[in-house]
């Protein structure tokens, strides 16, 4: 009896050694492993580690992103490189940070780059995009100028084409048309009769051929005039003009319509005209005269003052039809008007060519009757300005203020 109640004690405490033992070593793991990896995984931030959850396909952490290979500069390619196979490699890039659909190479397009022309600099890790090479080297230059880009912009076919401005403003509605504007061309023509074989202004002078007493051909001095039935000779006179030449009959017509401005003025040496202003032409100061300084005489040379803006030459954006009637019409020295149009107004209105009859008729303006007298001085030429005495009388007027 005794003796198995000491068995019974012996057992209780090996029992007891065996629990302490196994809570004495799994508190030890349990800090050592659980309370700090396992920490770290549910909470605790690890420095240098992403603290964000893996992403998972069920939903439960972000969403994964689709990645596609694309075609990258993998070095600085400047514009007009041919890029070589080395200049660009394949990158994997976000789906939804890719360039517009269809701009951009995928990795099994590297070929179509690689050879091809940069149109623009294009630089390192930057995507390659199809708008940024070319063929050939033309191709580089498609920005071209800027009335190129405006002509583009028209909603008809148009070519440029310039013609010459008179220097008095009166043609150019005294140099108030304005890049962009639209307007009308008007021409005028002056007519005279000619012959239809020699092309020659008409009359045509004639010489008499009479046979002489000995057989031979005489022919007379040259005359110009016709010859009529008189009562004051048997054979007729010869009736001439009084004037030297034929009075030429003038017509004046719009031909072209809804011509737009490109620029007023010449071109600057870049073709950038988007924003610019003419510039004014710069007028050298007078020097003194020899052996005379400069303030010490009484009355000194006056400086030039500064000279208006005035252009000698306007690009218009017409079809390429038109461009031919305006090449005619300076070809043939013709005047060239232009009218201005209101801003907005593109529609076309029929027109009559005007002429001395059409004056006549629709204003009125008949002949008057010949009187018994008339006035003194007598009146031969209406109030006008030609070109030369209107510009010297805006030179002196502009001068005055």
């Amino acid at each position: 009896m005794r003796g198995r109640v000491l068995i019974l004690i012996g057992a209780i405490i090996l029992l007891a050694v065996v629990a302490a033992v196994v809570l004495l070593s799994g508190g030890d793991d349990g800090e050592t492993d659980e309370g700090v990896v396992d920490g770290a995984a549910q909470g605790t931030p690890v420095p240098g580690e992403d603290s964000r959850p893996p992403a998972s396909g069920d939903g439960s952490g972000l969403i994964e992103q689709n990645l596609v290979e694309i075609v990258i500069a993998i070095q600085d390619l400047s514009r007009g490189l041919k890029i070589p196979a080395d200049g660009v490699g394949t990158q994997l890039w976000p789906e939804q940070s890719l360039p517009e659909a269809g701009n951009f190479f995928t990795a099994d397009q590297i070929g179509d780059v690689v050879g091809r022309i940069a149109r623009t600099d294009i630089p390192r890790g930057a995507p390659v995009l199809r708008r940024q090479v070319v063929d050939d080297l033309f191709e580089i230059a498609a920005s071209g100028s800027d009335a190129a880009a405006l002509l583009s912009a028209l909603p008809y076919q148009a070519v440029a084409v310039s013609i010459p401005l008179d220097p008095s403003g009166i043609g150019q509605v005294a140099y108030g048309i304005q890049d962009g504007d639209f307007v009308d061309v008007i021409l005028s023509f002056l007519f005279v009769d000619v012959d239809p074989q020699f092309q020659t202004r008409l009359p045509n002078n004639y010489s008499v051929i009479t046979r002489l007493e000995t057989g031979e051909l005489s022919i007379g001095a040259p005359r110009q005039g016709r010859t009529e039935a008189s009562t004051l000779s048997p054979e007729g006179v010869l009736l001439g003009p009084s004037e030297p030449s034929q009075r030429p009959r003038l017509v004046t017509q719009r031909t072209v319509t809804d011509a737009f401005v490109l620029h007023v003025g010449y071109f600057p040496p870049d073709g950038q005209i988007v924003g610019l202003t003419p510039t004014p032409l710069e007028i050298a100061t007078v020097p003194p005269p020899p052996g005379e300084e400069t303030g010490t005489t009484e009355n000194p040379t006056p400086a030039a003052s500064a000279t208006p803006y005035t252009p000698l030459i306007i690009t218009l954006g017409v079809s390429p039809q038109d461009a031919l009637v305006l090449t005619w019409a300076v070809d043939s020295q013709i005047p060239i008007t232009l009218a201005l149009r209101q801003a907005g107004d593109r529609t076309v209105t029929n027109t009559d060519p005007v002429t001395l009859d059409y004056m006549i008729r629709n204003f009125n303006a008949a002949p008057p009757n010949a009187l018994e007298f008339a006035l003194e001085p007598p009146i031969t030429s209406v109030r006008r300005f030609d070109i030369g005495s209107l510009y010297s009388f805006l030179a002196s007027s502009l001068d005055e203020e």
